[in-house]
């Protein structure tokens, strides 16, 4: 039987890629929607094809039909509502952050644990083909010992709104960094299999709403590998690549980082380039959909979710270490 979904925080984001997505993905349906806004709820249900929808968040959580929630609200809501979720028996792919402070993110595991609910997180790249693969030969040693990797998420714009949630530093945790940050960020750990020791960052964040438009990240990862990371809304022409060198070839996902299933893989040795594409029928919802169906199977199958609640973790703890290493100007050792 397909998972039975439920989507809390109807806004742009879950009507152009999450919805669509639910919809298309085998396995799973779109069962009901929520928000405060009962004509908007009703309009996004009707659009989409939810059977119902609900401007009461508890009462949604009461319906049978759903199984499983995408918490897709703003930043600050999402350790309350995943653990009222977990409460209720559901499971949750709740949307990145996971939560602004640590103890809010072991909080929402704990809570999903407690009731034997899968709790994954929205890291689309992890589910791009061109990644999948990528991370596949280096787990193979095809690119030989990696030492160095950068990876970049930018966007050609002025900057985070501030017209809305994301303008509020208390609602949204911050700038760039919570936006784009945290996906090159955790698809670098996808990649390597390796943790984050240490983090030097610089941001343009400035006073009084300590929202940042430039995010850039040193890291030290286990195994003495060096990363770069970059997150930024003002370029114009972002080539959002991610790269691994190793000491045999250098593979890169050429535009492959961000929201769409777009661009190709290389991997460069020494007998040349080779390269690889990977054409999805809809590239706008395709990694949305492959995320979506690999999170059904882990429900189905009895496994952790790709991204998990852990994986969640370590990105709430990786972004506060970026935070106060650019606002402290030194590094921040977050394992030895």
């Amino acid at each position: 039987m397909p998972l039975g979904w439920g989507i809390i925080g109807i806004g742009l984001h879950a009507d152009r890629c999450m919805a669509p997505a639910i919809a298309k993905a085998e396995g799973g349906k779109l069962v009901a929607v929520c928000s405060r806004d009962p004509g908007r709820a009703a309009a996004f249900a009707a659009k989409h094809g939810a059977q119902r929808s609900y401007r009461d968040y508890g009462a949604m959580l009461r319906d049978d039909g759903v199984e499983a929630v995408y918490v897709a609200t703003p930043n600050n809501l999402h350790a309350a509502q995943t653990i009222e979720a977990a409460r209720a028996g559901k499971h949750v792919l709740c949307d990145k952050p996971m939560a602004l402070t640590v103890p809010d993110a072991e909080r929402m595991i704990e809570a999903c644990a407690r009731k034997g609910v899968k709790l994954g997180m929205a890291f689309q790249n992890r589910h791009h083909p061109a990644h999948v693969e990528a991370r596949r030969l280096i787990a193979l040693g095809a690119v030989g010992e990696v030492s160095v990797a950068r990876a970049e998420y930018s966007r050609p714009l002025s900057g985070p709104s501030r017209s809305n949630w994301r303008g509020d530093p208390a609602v949204a945790g911050a700038g760039s960094l919570m936006g784009m940050g945290l996906h090159p960020l955790d698809l670098l750990r996808y990649l390597t299999g390796r943790e984050v020791e240490l983090v030097q960052a610089l941001t343009d964040e400035q006073l009084p709403d300590h929202l940042d438009n430039r995010v850039l990240v040193l890291l030290r990862l286990q195994g003495g590998c060096h990363a770069t990371v970059t997150a930024c809304h003002n370029y114009l022409f972002p080539r959002n690549d991610v790269v691994v060198y190793g000491t045999r070839a250098t593979i890169a996902g050429v535009g492959t980082v961000g929201m769409q299933l777009a661009g190709h893989l290389e991997v460069t040795g020494p007998e040349g380039i080779s390269r690889k594409e990977f054409p999805g029928h809809d590239p706008v919802i395709g990694s949305y959909r492959l995320m979506v169906e690999a999170f059904s199977r882990s429900v189905t199958e009895g496994e952790e979710p790709n991204a998990s609640g852990r994986d969640g973790l370590e990105m709430v703890r990786l972004a506060q270490a970026v935070l106060e290493s650019s606002r402290q100007g030194k590094a921040i050792v977050l394992r030895s």
